[in-house]
């Protein structure tokens, strides 16, 4: 059977959606294009996240991530989690921890939050360097870090918590330091994704974004960690890979061995931005854009799955570069959809691929 079949399969569900519930955030971040203070135009009333919420159930979604911007920033964001939990799902807030006080633990408690994703992308000087507080906003003029902190401590007291790491060249020195210093905090559970590179990052001198030849020392650590009962377990995210034998120990969950198996955006993860807007990944540009809740339910956009048809569709003719020469590319499918549009302009060809780095060293 074609691959693109097996993808139309009927276990075609969004088992994860990413939320945007709003563009306000009140820091400015060097990995982030979204810089705005206050909310933007579009953004969903209340009465309309709720039917939202209410497709997603239908839809037989397990998991609502409530993302941002800053999602603590909307008024009602724990009356979406709320009804989110009442329809049966559960809802992780990712946060940059700043504005976690204890009334804001209390109410995302009260409203049912399963789990907080805080980030923290770094030791105290690289994470205010990374990570700064907006003209105006709450926070103006504190550490992030500070802050950041005192809100992943306040968490661990009460509910599970993640730590979320935009790997990047100022932290990949200090990932040893920062896995220890989380470990001694209570984390458990450690999520390291890499840097996307946009066009704004790769003008910036000196580099920030990850090269391809980091890629082994990421994955040495990741590697070494696993045998280090005192860092948090590392949860590699789709951006980090592919192919050498190394690949299994590198997607080791606590559940198990893991394996890349290509992306599943529009498959069994949507994504929703703070406009309205739907795609299968929140990382994709406006291009991959597949519907717009303002005009039609969430049903409606999910059941043409021509709108996600570089998922849906998938035809390995289609690769290009040298992944269209990887023998693993029928399955790997070029990796991170977002990784390869950003670095090469089409979903079809990956440089920021571990195998591809050591054939190309060798």
């Amino acid at each position: 059977m074609p691959l693109a079949r097996e993808i139309r399969a009927p276990w075609r569900r969004p088992r994860t959606c990413i939320w945007e519930i709003t563009a306000a955030c009140n820091l400015s971040c060097l990995h982030c294009d979204n810089h705005r203070l206050r909310p933007e135009a579009g953004e969903l009333t209340t009465e309309h996240a709720f039917r939202v919420a209410e497709s997603l159930g239908r839809l037989g979604c397990d998991v609502v991530d409530l993302t941002g911007g800053e999602p603590l920033l909307r008024r009602d964001w724990d009356a979406i989690a709320r009804h989110v939990t009442d329809l049966g799902m559960e809802v992780a807030l990712i946060t940059n921890g700043t504005l976690l006080d204890d009334q804001a633990l209390e109410r995302a408690l009260e409203a049912g939050v399963g789990r907080i994703a805080i980030s923290i992308d770094g030791l105290s000087a690289v994470h205010d360097r990374i990570r700064r507080a907006l003209p105006g906003a709450i926070g103006a003029g504190a550490s992030a870090w500070t802050l950041g902190m005192a809100g992943l401590d306040r968490a661990l007291r009460r509910v599970p918590v993640v730590v979320i790491t935009q790997v990047n060249r100022l932290n990949l020195g200090e990932l040893p330091a920062l896995g220890r210093l989380l470990g001694d905090r209570g984390v458990r559970q450690w999520q390291l994704q890499l840097v996307i590179p946009s066009l704004r990052l790769q003008e910036l001198d000196p580099p920030f974004a990850l090269a391809a030849d980091h890629l082994e020392a990421l994955t040495d650590f990741i590697l070494r960690s696993r045998s280090d009962p005192a860092l948090p377990h590392i949860d590699a995210s789709d951006t980090i890979g592919y192919y050498t034998e190394r690949e299994v120990a590198v997607r080791w969950r606590s559940q198990g061995p893991g394996l890349w198996l290509g992306c599943v955006a529009g498959t069994r993860v949507v994504a929703i931005k703070y406009d309205g807007k739907v795609r299968g990944c929140s990382l994709l540009p406006p291009e991959f854009d597949a519907g717009d809740l303002h005009s039609e339910s969430l049903e409606t956009i999910w059941a043409d799955e021509q709108r996600f048809a570089y998922t849906t569709r998938f035809d390995p003719k289609n690769l290009t570069g040298r992944c269209a020469r990887c023998d693993f590319g029928p399955v790997c499918r070029a990796g991170c959809r977002t990784m390869a549009y950003a670095l090469t302009g089409t979903i079809y060809d990956n440089p920021c691929c571990l195998l591809r780095h050591r054939r190309a060293r060798a």
